[in-house]
């Protein structure tokens, strides 16, 4: 396990923030007995949770032949996959090459961290939520629906049984909190912990309940629970509906993530 990052240094935070996004995603791949795909310049993960290429560390010339082998790949299984791309991606085109070769540009978010022992804990939020840890498969199944509504239940039932292999409790990395508002689930938030840094993800809230204080009481919540556990940096990667919430907690952007995807729908189109 790594030393617990201290300080944010703003030279090296992104490699930490880009360091905690590859592993949290590598174990969900893991966890849900998935392949975890290690080559020297590329890791790929193939799983029920991820389908998607984490680190890329290739020159200019032989990218466009990785990127068609991983899209044939997934093309042959018929299953889409996302591209992510960190700060520690190269080459630093990669995004352009991406998009001459079949995948399609989905977002980009801002990086960010806050030094937990400065954290600003006097923002207006939401005394009404009570915050549950899920330490059950029945808390984690409302916690599901709740991150992904109003997808299809189809995709809910998937998402459902592929969550069941990933480890609850206290002695997993991973930890999921679900919000409820007079004893309903509309909010949810996980922490990460890596070693060095607390990653926090998945901080949604229901659309008829938001601009109500919840978000930033779920998000308050995950920084505190880490800063408990001895860690000294939270890291986060920011949504349009949420960065303005996590400014006034103190996190700042650091560096960019940027998502590109393919899908079998697309290829055929």
């Amino acid at each position: 396990m790594s030393k617990m990052l201290q300080s944010i240094n703003p030279s090296s935070i992104p490699t930490a923030i880009d360091a905690s996004i590859i592993t949290y995603k590598s174990f969900l791949c893991t966890s849900s007995h998935g392949q975890l795909h290690q080559e020297p310049d590329l890791l790929w993960t193939e799983s029920s949770l991820v389908n998607a290429v984490l680190y890329t560390n290739l020159q200019q010339d032989t990218l466009p032949s990785t990127i068609e082998r991983i899209r044939n790949h997934f093309a042959q299984c018929k299953h889409g996959f996302q591209w992510h791309l960190g700060p520690s991606s190269c080459p630093k085109n990669a995004g352009d090459i991406l998009l001459t070769h079949g995948l399609r540009h989905d977002e980009d978010e801002p990086g960010m961290a806050v030094d937990l022992h400065i954290l600003n804990e006097d923002i207006p939020l939401n005394s009404n939520i009570t915050i549950l840890p899920v330490t059950d498969h029945a808390l984690l199944e409302q916690w599901i629906r709740v991150w992904l509504f109003p997808v299809p239940e189809e995709i809910v039932r998937t998402c459902i049984a592929s969550y069941t292999r990933v480890p609850l409790g206290l002695a997993s990395p991973l930890q999921f909190y679900l919000g409820l508002l007079d004893g309903k689930p509309v909010a949810t938030v996980c922490v990460f912990y890596d070693g060095n840094v607390a990653a926090i993800h998945y901080v949604v809230t229901l659309p008829e309940v938001r601009q109500q204080g919840i978000g930033g009481a779920m998000t308050l919540m995950a920084a505190r629970a880490a800063r408990s556990k001895g860690y000294r940096v939270a890291v986060l990667t920011a949504s349009p509906f949420g960065i303005n919430i996590y400014r006034r907690l103190g996190f700042r952007e650091y560096c960019t993530f940027s998502t590109y995807e393919w899908s079998p729908e697309e290829e055929q189109a």
